[in-house]
């Protein structure tokens, strides 16, 4: 199958994902997604796209060097780039003010850049953790949750703000793409805490591989105003729960199972 005929497939999908996207929080959204792949079939440009992990919104005027060139964010939060890529990595560098400067690996498939849209964080004080999650148009509906052992679980159906105010849900994302963020704004060393991704739009098939096989999620932790790590999903696993890592006596352990 050529380049091409797979842009024209995947761009009949996107469009009709669009009639039943919801309306969330943001500037991004799954028609965007459509109108770069248009582009990209008529220009051969490719496209990446920006966006704040605490309001959805697009980051305009942004610094971004995608492998030996350097380019601005435009009033969409995307700069438009060629390469001779067709299946590979393209190393990133974000960085604008009031933001957390961020290296990130893009993967190139089929030539195309298939999940062109990465949450990129506002700057945290010293003692804050910033978790994002970004995925692609489908599944609708994935929910972050954090757990704290004996404390408080943080999700959209639980609690949105812990009672002692040191975690929160900043922003909850149910029409693909994401970013879904919560923030950590006090982490006690002594504790254990748990961070999973529910595939809310497959709740009731626990056999379900939409979340491992089509949402490409990928979940990055900020802190001490870094990017501090990155989780991508593996695919080919059953199941609508991904227990993504673990954080015990301040380390982070990664989990990474599907169930």
């Amino acid at each position: 199958m050529g380049k091409s005929t797979t842009l024209f497939l995947a761009i009949l999908f996107l469009m009709s994902t669009l009639a039943f996207a919801q309306t969330g929080t943001g500037n991004s959204g799954v028609k965007d997604r459509a109108g770069d792949m248009f582009r990209e079939m008529n220009t051969g440009q490719l496209t990446l796209r920006f966006v704040n992990a605490l309001t959805g919104d697009y980051v305009e005027g942004a610094v971004v060097t995608i492998g030996e060139n350097t380019y601005t964010t435009d009033f969409e939060g995307k700069v438009l780039f060629t390469t001779d890529i067709v299946n590979g990595q393209l190393p990133v560098f974000f960085r604008k003010e009031d933001f957390i400067s961020s290296d990130f690996n893009l993967e190139i498939m089929v030539g195309s850049v298939w999940q062109n849209q990465i949450s990129v964080s506002p700057t945290l004080q010293p003692e804050q953790i910033r978790i994002v999650l970004d995925w692609a148009d489908r599944p609708r509906d994935l929910d972050a949750h954090l757990i704290k052992e004996g404390a408080y679980h943080i999700s959209y159906r639980d609690t949105r703000t812990s009672e002692d105010g040191t975690a929160q849900l900043d922003r909850d994302d149910t029409n693909g793409n994401g970013p879904e963020t919560i923030t950590i704004n006090e982490m006690s060393a002594n504790d254990s805490y748990s961070y999973k991704v529910m595939d809310y739009s497959n709740r009731d098939s626990r056999r379900s591989r939409a979340l491992s096989n089509r949402s490409r999620a990928v979940v990055r932790v900020y802190g001490d105003n870094r990017l501090m790590h990155t989780y991508r999903i593996d695919i080919n696993q059953r199941g609508n729960e991904w227990t993504v890592f673990q954080i015990e006596n301040g380390a982070f352990v990664r989990v990474d199972t599907v169930e």
